[in-house]
């Protein structure tokens, strides 16, 4: 008795040990989950993305850009030397004799400083480098609302899949429950079998639907981990639902006035044109002249191996020696002056104002464009507006209208097919409700796009 009591308390005990070691590593595997809101998705989105990085490096990269056109303004000292040794010794000629020359290395060195006085040039490149640091800052930004924009659509798929599980889930118990009820009443007698076998059909029929939705909540959740940067097989949980933003809905101005000034794509053929109107001074800088001031200072020296030198019965012994000597300081100012160069740089420039011209006409068509993607913008909101407020209304009344069916049912004053119909119509009435939402949001996040707004 005793022996098989301790078995049954040793086999509880390895039961409750179990059960520990799956809870603690069920709540391991739980805080392995990520877990994200539309807010903490942007951030992550604007710290890991591969884009927001590339476009940072390219501002980083222009910065330097423009530190290396300032170095030109700055003195330029430069150091060169050289040095040659004779292993064959050069011949020279003296009094008609051809001999050996006694030298034996040659060697100098010079520093040569230089700084533009006058450069029109140089300072019109120095302006070009600061529109480029702003064309580059102004694509990141373009990067990032275009990223926020991306994130956002792809986290309001995730949740109107979701929701649409949940309606669908919804659904699905209720056929469940139309079917027990028809079941019931069949072995009672109460009802036709064909009233059971329909229930069982249609709750059946919601079975590959959930199975479909359930796959599209895991794609759209890869997607939106994609676009974060994030491991496609790092678990994520995305709180919230669709009817949390219904108030952005009613909060909604129909009336307010948009304005395309702050469109990221305008902005860069606005910084893109001032590109070319300072190209433009940069050519026509090149027809004036330059001035620049240099100084130079050289030094020198010369090498004589020992040798002996005849002429005739007059033998010279050279000794072996080396001599060093300055060469001078020599300061001056240097001015160029452009003549043939004119009539091509007139040419450039030429080429220069087609292009201005080019893209003025590409901007108006830009703007234009733009224009009606805001009024696109705004009309799908306001229609996806009074679709979520009908839809909303309908929802009220679905419900309204499955409770009246599925009480005459019960008292057996209603059809099953009536009862099925109501849950069908309760269940495409959410259906739409979730996507009238869905859509509004999508709607608003293009058109914040449009305006230039980052999340």
């Amino acid at each position: 008795m005793n022996t098989k009591m301790n078995k049954n308390l040793k086999i509880i005990l390895l039961a409750l040990m179990a059960t520990s070691f799956l809870g603690v590593e069920a709540r391991a595997q739980q805080s392995d989950t990520l877990t994200l809101n539309l807010q903490s998705a942007i951030d992550i989105a604007l710290s890991e993305s591969p884009t927001v990085k590339v476009a940072n490096k390219e501002i980083e990269r222009v910065d330097y850009s423009k530190k290396s056109a300032w170095y030109s303004v700055f003195p330029s000292l430069e150091a060169s030397g050289q040095f040659s040794k004779y292993y064959v010794p050069a011949k020279m000629s003296m009094m008609g004799q051809v001999m050996d020359s006694p030298a034996d290395f040659n060697a100098q060195g010079s520093l040569q400083l230089s700084l533009p006085l006058f450069a029109p040039a140089l300072w019109h490149t120095i302006s070009m480098s600061e529109l480029d640091i702003q064309l580059a800052v102004e694509k990141a930004h373009a990067s990032k609302i275009t990223l926020c924009n991306d994130v956002t659509k792809a986290y309001y798929n995730v949740l109107l899949a979701q929701d649409s599980y949940l309606a669908l889930k919804s659904g699905y118990a209720l056929a469940e429950e139309v079917y027990n009820q028809a079941q019931k009443r069949f072995e009672l007698g109460l009802a036709a079998q064909y009233d059971a076998i329909s229930a069982e059909v249609q709750m059946k029929n919601l079975q590959p639907n959930l199975l479909e939705v359930e796959n599209g909540i895991e794609q759209a959740k890869m997607l939106l981990k994609v676009l974060i940067g994030l491991d496609v097989a790092l678990p994520l949980k995305i709180t919230g639902n669709l009817s949390d933003f219904e108030n952005e809905i009613i909060e909604r101005n129909s009336l307010q006035v948009l304005s395309a000034d702050n469109n990221t794509d305008l902005r860069q053929m606005d910084i893109q044109k001032k590109q070319l109107e300072k190209g433009l001074q940069l050519q026509f800088s090149q027809r004036l002249p330059t001035l620049a001031a240099f100084g130079t200072y050289g030094y020198a020296g010369t090498g004589n191996k020992e040798t002996t030198m005849n002429f005739g019965e007059m033998p010279i012994l050279v000794e072996k020696s080396k001599e060093w000597f300055s060469q001078g300081l020599l300061v001056g100012v240097q001015l160029n002056v452009p003549l043939t160069g004119i009539f091509t740089n007139t040419a450039k420039e030429k080429q220069i104002k087609i292009q201005l011209q080019q893209l003025d006409l590409q901007r108006d068509y830009l703007k234009n464009s733009i224009d009606v993607q805001l009024r696109t913008a705004q009309n799908n909101m306001d229609k996806a507006a009074k679709q979520s407020e009908a839809a909303k209304k309908n929802v009220q009344l679905s419900q309204k209208g499955y409770d009246i069916a599925a009480k005459r049912y019960e008292n057996g004053m209603g059809t099953v097919i009536e009862l099925q119909n109501a849950s069908l119509a309760l269940t495409q009435a959410y259906l739409a409700y979730n996507q009238a939402i869905a859509t509004y949001l999508t709607a608003k996040s293009d058109l914040d796009k449009l305006l230039g707004k980052e999340k």
